[in-house]
């Protein structure tokens, strides 16, 4: 009886091709199955955005309204340059660096302090004790809960040895006296801890403008403390300023009376080395230098004025020696103070009267008169040429002996004045270092003399490089809660969340809803879907009923035998199905044909007593045990044939269908304990409740039904729910579950 178990193996050819669709390993993505997907988990997705919103409902309930007032500063870059006018002190810098560096000092603590005395904050129960939301109060709980456990769990700090510096030596406690700070905590403590908690300070785009919030339950009070930093952010600009400037002051002066004495210390001794070294000082050099720079000047001229002069006599004496050779020459050269130019004329002349005798020459010839008195001119005029030249010639000597001994007298004097300050070049460094040294303490004292005046002007300047250009006003409506934003957050994080949960649930494996899933995963065929049987009073799932029972009919008469009736087993994959006793009786009717087909239907697990009545239509039931007690009887007869054998026979003799209701196939106590030989078997699954791969492991331990399986039907369906799963317009839809 017992068969050893067939592994079941499913092998792709053209006829169970359509039943392993989407077994492929061609990666595609499916639009379709995803937007299935996303309308299966909208649902999903609305319930929890609506619990986002009613989360945000709840705590907008819960919260305190709280109003926010602004106050907007102007960083005034024309203030600033008219400051660094009076002073160069550093105030009018506004880069990107120094904007946030003057947010940081608003949100400091030191013009916090300066806010809560302004106001007296600290004396405000009000303020000090604010009314607190849910929110706060669920905070509160949480900390109250958290808090004692985090400071049992926090180890205790090392306690240091009192003795610890004495005994290394690097601490005396009586040398160097340790400061006592007070640590307590005061109402102006926690008014400034309120206070920066609820300031909120930005800088409006990349201008120079800073907008200074803050929020407070009360509108009237947020107004105040916001115009109240801007008063104190101006006041705190001013006397930063004057402090700056005033301890300038004090340090400069400080610095001045050093100088000063120092300035006035090398001064004197400045003029006592002088009065003991007998150095005279003419118009800021001693007399010595100047005489000495005289008398170079004074030499370079006359040095110059010999070599003129010898280049003079030097050419008259060339001339001379040209005219001794009866050489022609024009005319003595002319210099200033030593020569006239009377030769001048006498070139003309001379030139003329050449130029006139050649063309005589040229035309009459030498013998001609006129030629020969311009001949005898001519001559007249280059005797007189001769006897200025060498007037010339004597004149420029004597001119240039005159010049060389001006030369050698102002070399004489010079040398002389050269030796005697040679022995004085020790007294002239020194006195050069002492005026250094006087000079370098006159130009510093000057310097920070007029570094102390501008420092002055800079600290009674009573302009701030801030302006306020919008004082905060009483605010009308509350800035919290945000009630649009909350609502719009509550939704879009429940959206969110439901999404990614809907995600999660779509990723992990689905069980079978369709009759497409059972193909591609299971790898059987399916007839349809049978509707819960509450939902049966809708039109629309009362004809998809019909339908699946009437294909379930279709199938179980193509499969009959002519001559012989058909043995058909229904068994339900799990015990969900069990007392569902409908659908063989159904089956049973439908294949009766009213009356025409003799059918009997077999409950396994059913005494006979708790069998369903016999229907007019000529539908029998009867119980499995009934049906073993006459096999018994028929071995006890002593037939050859077996118990099986001789039922089946009988069976089929008498009915045109037996439906078998076996109990489920899961829960058998042997890997197949319907052995016996069933013409076709139907199994029944149930919707939405078994993974496709459960059912592929059943088939294969229970191979003797596996082999005679016909079809399977998905049973207690929800149809609203399995057209989320099936692809719009397919035939699964439009045909099987319409």
């Amino acid at each position: 009886m017992n068969e050893p178990v067939k592994e079941r193996r499913i092998t792709w050819t053209k006829d169970n091709a359509h039943l392993l669709a989407g077994y492929r390993d061609e990666p595609r993505v499916d639009m379709g199955a995803m937007m299935r997907a996303v309308r299966r988990q909208i649902p999903l997705a609305l319930a929890c955005a609506f619990v986002g919103i009613t989360i945000a409902v709840l705590m907008i309930l819960g919260s305190v309204p709280r109003y926010t007032a602004v106050e907007t500063i102007l960083l005034d870059e024309e203030r600033g340059e008219l400051l660094n006018e009076v002073s160069p002190l550093p105030n009018a810098v506004r880069s990107d660096t120094a904007v946030q560096s003057e947010i940081e000092i608003i949100k400091s603590r030191a013009l916090a302090f300066q806010v809560v005395d302004l106001l007296q904050l600290d004396q405000d129960a009000d303020f000090l004790s604010p009314p607190l939301g849910l929110t706060e109060k669920a905070n509160r709980l949480i900390s109250s809960v958290t808090r004692p456990l985090a400071r049992l769990l926090t180890p205790d700090p090392p306690a240091n040895p009192e003795n610890e510096g004495d005994s290394e030596g690097n601490t005396n406690t009586e040398d160097t006296p340790i400061p006592n700070f007070n640590f307590e905590v005061t109402d102006r403590d926690r008014a400034v801890r309120i206070l920066r908690d609820r300031l909120s300070v930005s800088r409006s785009g990349r201008s120079l403008v800073i907008e200074i919030g803050f929020s407070d339950f009360d509108p009237a009070r947020a107004a105040s403390i916001a115009r109240g930093y801007g008063l104190a952010y101006e006041g705190f600009q001013l006397v930063t300023t004057n402090e700056v400037a005033a301890k300038a002051e004090a340090w400069l002066r400080e610095r001045l009376e050093v100088l000063e004495q120092k300035a006035i210390d090398a001064a004197s001794a400045l003029q006592a080395f002088r009065a003991e070294n007998d150095l005279v000082q003419v118009r800021g050099d001693l007399l010595t230098e100047q005489q000495q720079s005289e008398l170079a000047s004074e030499l370079v001229n006359a040095s110059a004025a010999a070599a003129e002069a010898e280049a003079y006599l030097e050419s008259l004496v060339s001339l001379s020696e040209r005219a001794a050779n009866d050489a022609d020459f024009i005319a003595v050269p002319f210099v200033e103070g030593l020569v006239d130019g009377a030769s001048e004329t006498v070139r003309r002349e001379y030139l003329d009267a050449s130029q006139s005798y050649r063309q005589i020459v040229d035309q009459f010839g030498e013998e001609h008169p006129q030629a020969q008195q311009l001949n005898t001119r001519i001559q007249i005029l280059a005797d007189t040429l001769k006897a200025e030249l060498e007037q010339a010639t004597q004149t420029a000597r004597v001119a240039h002996n005159m010049a060389l001994g001006r030369e050698q007298s102002l070399r004489s004097d010079l040398a002389a004045l050269t030796g005697t300050s040679d022995v004085n070049v020790a007294l002239r460094g020194r006195l050069q270092q002492l005026e250094a040294i006087s000079e370098t303490y006159a130009q510093v004292y000057r310097d920070y003399l007029a570094r102390l005046e501008v420092t002055m002007q800079q600290q009674n300047f009573p302009i701030a490089s801030i302006k306020i250009i919008s004082p905060a006003e009483l605010p009308k409506d509350p800035s919290s809660p945000r009630k649009k934003a909350m609502l719009f957050t509550g939704a879009l994080l429940g959206g969110l969340l439901g999404a990614l949960a809907g995600a999660a649930r779509e990723l992990t494996p689905k069980p079978a809803r369709t009759v497409s899933e059972l193909r591609q995963g299971a790898g059987v065929t399916c007839l349809g879907m049978l509707p819960d049987p509450k939902t049966l009073g809708d039109a629309a799932a009362a004809n998809a009923h019909a339908r699946t029972v009437e294909r379930l009919a279709q199938v179980c008469e193509a499969n009959s035998q002519s001559g012989s009736g058909l043995l058909i087993g229904m068994a339900p994959l799990t015990p969900d199905l069990q007392k569902t006793q409908d659908l063989p009786l159904e089956l049973a009717n439908r294949l009766s044909r009213a009356g025409t087909h003799k059918v009997l239907v077999v409950y396994e697990g059913v005494s006979q007593g708790l069998l369903p009545a016999a229907t007019p239509n000529g539908v029998e039931t009867a119980s499995m045990q009934s049906i073993m007690d006459h096999m018994r009887e028929n071995a006890a007869s002593g037939s050859d044939d077996t118990a099986q054998d001789i039922l089946t026979s009988d069976l089929r003799a008498q009915f045109s269908y037996v439906l078998v209701a076996l109990n489920p196939l899961s829960h058998a106590e042997q890997s197949d304990p319907h052995a016996w030989a069933y013409d076709m078997t139907v199994l029944r699954i149930p919707w939405g409740k078994i993974l496709p791969s459960f059912v592929s492991d059943a088939l294969l331990d229970h191979p003797k039904f596996s082999d005679a399986l016909a079809t399977t039907i998905l049973e207690d369906a929800n149809l609203t729910k399995a057209r989320r799963y099936m692809s719009p317009g397919s035939y699964e839809e439009v045909k099987i579950n319409a």
